[in-house]
């Protein structure tokens, strides 16, 4: 197998290569690790391999069947995978998963958290290997249950260097891989925008913005906060929120005047929110551990305030594609806020430097550095 993946990292000469992957997110959302796993298989298809989809069904997210459509992905409709963790559907989708690898039907366990990893590991067998995507800082953190799972595990693959680092005190150099996300640079470019109109703003005033779901540990209330010191400097400034989320309606009772909710965005739409920012901000990340709204945000040629912890801080270097801040401080945020909105040349030629910076980390690279793994795990079995 070592000569036929190395033919596969080589790209679409590989097509008569027979590897079989499968990969696995117990979610039902169509964005997060979802994406990344969609964007990893359309790449893969590429190079003549048919990577196979496993995700939630008992409660599918919205019009996820038709973003694996358009890409041309198989979902392995029964799996269940429920996020809900129910034992009839773990013992399910246990056997399922040891029938399919006893008959060979995939060589390749991909997974993205935590429930579906356990159930690779429980189908695991001889030529198959189980790979893990550790995609957030907890995923790397020294829980005891979480280092064994990961030390049955072939391999691991993270998104931040620094992540890497702090899983080599407990695994073997080798099984740890460092793949950095990626971005659509075709997708996510710099251009007009017709949302400031929407929303009320004027093209001269300077914008800020976070596109992230609205939860709790994602940093929107420290960057409200943030935001109203900054407006001390610059009061003419504005800030966007765009997305949904279960604190939303705390984080309107904090929110002056000059903060718009902009609401849940996709499709083309996505891209233009980021078009319409003069200042791109990323505190924290979410479930999905690459940040890859960094990048689609410095694709676009917006410069990133991005907090230092994770992929963030790797993917921005500071004072060159943006700033990088300790997310839990206030005053760094405001302070960084300050510099960029109240310097429009100073923001743009970091937004360019960005750019140029962003259309390095390309789907073909992730999906060449990750097949590079796996025939790397597989030399060692």
């Amino acid at each position: 197998m070592g000569r036929a993946f190395e033919a596969l990292a080589r790209g679409p000469a590989a097509a008569l290569v027979r590897v079989k992957p499968l990969l696995l997110c117990a979610s039902s959302s169509r964005t997060g690790p979802v994406e990344g796993l969609i964007s990893l298989a359309v790449e893969l298809r590429k190079r003549g391999i048919d990577a196979h989809f496993g995700g939630d069904t008992v409660r599918p997210g919205e019009n996820l069947a038709g973003q694996l459509a358009e890409a041309g992905v198989f979902w392995e409709r029964e799996l269940r995978l429920s996020r809900k963790v129910r034992i009839a559907d773990v013992l399910h989708d246990a056997r399922l998963l040891r029938s399919w690898t006893r008959a060979g039907r995939f060589d390749v366990l991909h997974a993205a958290f935590a429930h579906d990893h356990s159930l690779a590991l429980w189908a695991k067998r001889r030529g198959v290997l189980v790979v893990r995507a550790a995609q957030r800082r907890v995923d790397v953190e020294a829980a005891a249950l979480r280092l064994l799972a990961l030390r049955k595990s072939d391999g691991v693959v993270v998104h931040a260097r620094s992540y890497r680092e702090r899983l080599l005190r407990d695994l073997p150099e080798e099984r740890v891989a460092y793949v950095p996300p990626s971005v659509d640079g075709a997708r996510f470019t710099p251009g007009a925008s017709e949302l400031r109109r929407k929303w009320g703003i004027p093209s001269d005033v300077p914008l800020a913005g976070i596109v992230a779901r609205m939860k709790p540990e994602r940093g929107h209330r420290q960057l409200l906060r943030a935001f109203a010191v900054a407006l001390r400097r610059v009061p003419e400034a504005r800030l966007v929120l765009v997305g949904r989320g279960e604190d939303e309606e705390a984080l309107r009772a904090l929110a002056p005047p000059q903060v718009i909710f902009a609401g849940y965005t996709r499709g083309s739409e996505l891209t233009e929110a980021y078009r319409a920012l003069d200042v791109a901000v990323w505190l924290r990340e979410g479930n999905d551990g690459g940040c890859r709204g960094v990048l689609e945000a410095m694709a676009c040629s917006v410069p990133v305030i991005a907090g230092s912890e994770g992929a963030s801080g790797e993917l921005v270097r500071d004072g060159v594609d943006g700033v990088v801040v300790d997310a839990q401080s206030e005053e760094s945020i405001a302070s960084a806020l300050s510099a960029l909105l109240g310097n429009p040349g100073r923001a743009r030629s970091l937004g360019a430097s960005g750019r140029e910076r962003a259309l390095t980390f390309t789907p073909a690279r992730a999906a060449s550095e990750t097949l590079a793994f796996w025939e790397r795990l597989r030399l060692r079995a």
